[in-house]
């Protein structure tokens, strides 16, 4: 087995943005999504375990489930009391109440309740938190991964599972074992339980690190904080959002009259606009354009100190260093079984695939010399979609929705990503031979690893 000389395909060019990196938290009136040591995964087939053709291109995010500091989900069990646990005994022996730290504090949704045994549990909306006994895998829910029905690996219990030609996976498998129906997945996403007018919706944009008001054309709101009366800027990239004449207030929504006769949608007393600039779902260029204008964030992501998000001309957005620096994951696996290398900002993130390949990037000395894990603190704890590992020397690296994060020295200034879409393939010098890579999911496809830029 070979591994093939790196070569370049495409945008690793230095394009500087206009724009600086954002700072890395914004939407001061969002709170956090997750406490320290609290989690964010995505269920099912966006974890990427499936390797096979056109899978990599299409992960629907369609369910985000707050997880524990192992990326496993968490929920809740309707026959607790608001703050106070009913699950004890035999039931907390199969359902684990999630231990909240001595130092944990109340923040946002979140709490810390008092088991009766003088634990601390948390809560999110005084709804007390767990685990599930046979859930090993992130993304599984009442034990049923995903992992079963990709491909061929080992789980997060020791066990191979899954399987398939070129690592597609398997297909007809046993249906799911439904949740009892006193329990429920805690989810984040989608959004529950908010008032929202007709027209007006709650997603993740990706972009602005958080869940953003979206009107019903499905573009992103922001709001302003000033007089809309005084706002000149709406008059060319600033368009407010109009309300119905006939609209009445609902929860954190109500409406200003403008001096041109809208009737304008506010949220939380802020006037709500959309940004010309911003031709497609998800897009979120108006951040950082102007100071007293922000996403409408319902909430949003944590970011470790150290990281923003910059605007670059050939890849949207990506996330960098505070000194500019682009950051980096290392993917790959199958390449001409369509991996959605075309799409915006590429290839969308397996935190599956991530997983795999660790904090091992699998290079050579000279490799070595350029590519640098981006450290962590020592005391560095996983939140919201970022983890932490420990490196073979003791050392903690931060790790990005499943993937570890890199930073490479042919990078000179701010705004290059000169280490983006290069490659290592592995290949035999046997043309009947398997082609595989030290993982634990094995391929009858040319497999391969690429650097590529990180999106938020």
């Amino acid at each position: 087995m070979k591994m093939s000389q790196k070569f370049l395909l495409g945008a690793g060019i230095s394009m500087l943005a206009v724009l600086p990196a954002e700072a890395a938290v914004r939407s001061p009136g969002a709170v956090l999504a997750t406490p320290p040591g609290i989690t964010l995964e995505p269920l099912g087939k966006a974890q990427g375990y499936d390797l096979g053709k056109m899978s990599a291109a299409s992960l629907p995010r369609d369910e985000i489930a707050y997880t524990n500091d192992k990326g496993l989900t968490l929920y809740t069990y309707m026959k607790d009391q608001p703050g106070k646990s009913l699950c004890v005994g035999e039931c907390a022996q199969s359902w684990i109440p999630l231990a909240a730290p001595a130092t944990a504090k109340p923040v946002g949704d979140w709490s810390v309740i008092a088991r009766d045994d003088g634990s601390k549990q948390w809560a999110l909306k005084q709804k007390p938190l767990y685990t599930f006994i046979k859930d090993v895998d992130p993304g599984a829910v009442h034990g049923n991964s995903p992992a079963r029905t990709g491909a061929k690996r080992i789980n997060g219990a020791g066990q191979p599972v899954g399987g398939g030609a070129r690592g597609g996976g398997v297909r007809n498998t046993a249906p799911d074992v439904p949740l009892p129906p006193d329990w429920q997945v805690a989810l984040l996403y989608p959004v529950s339980n908010m008032d929202l007018p007709v027209g007006i919706t709650v997603k993740e944009v990706a972009d602005a690190a958080a869940l953003v008001l979206i009107n019903h054309e499905n573009r992103t709101l922001y709001t302003f904080d000033g007089d809309p009366k005084r706002d000149k800027g709406s008059d060319v990239k600033w368009l407010p959002e109009a309300a119905p004449q006939l609209a009445e207030p609902l929860g954190d929504f109500a409406f200003v009259a403008r001096p041109d006769g809208i009737k304008q949608w506010t949220f939380k007393g802020k006037p709500l606009y959309t940004y010309a600039e911003d031709l497609m779902v998800g897009d979120a260029y108006g951040v950082g354009v102007d100071k007293k204008r922000d996403v409408a964030a319902v909430v949003r992501y944590f970011m470790p100190d150290g990281v923003a998000i910059d605007m670059t001309a050939s890849q949207g957005k990506v996330l960098v260093t505070s000194a500019g620096q682009t950051l980096y994951r290392r993917d790959g696996y199958i390449f001409q079984s369509g991996g959605g290398h075309s799409l915006r900002h590429g290839q969308p993130p397996r935190p599956a695939v991530g997983r795999d390949i660790g904090t091992n990037a699998r290079c050579d000395a000279k490799c070595r010399e350029v590519w640098h894990p981006f450290k962590a603190p020592a005391d560095a704890v996983p939140q919201g979609f970022w983890s932490v590992a420990t490196r073979d020397d003791g050392t903690k690296q931060w790790v990005y929705q499943g993937y570890a994060l890199w930073t490479y020295d042919g990078d000179k200034k701010p705004g290059d990503m000169n280490g983006h879409d290069t490659y290592d393939f592995a290949f035999s010098e046997d043309p009947l031979a398997r082609q595989v890579l030290d993982f634990p999911t094995s391929m009858d496809g040319v497999p391969g690893l690429n650097w590529a830029i990180t999106a938020p």
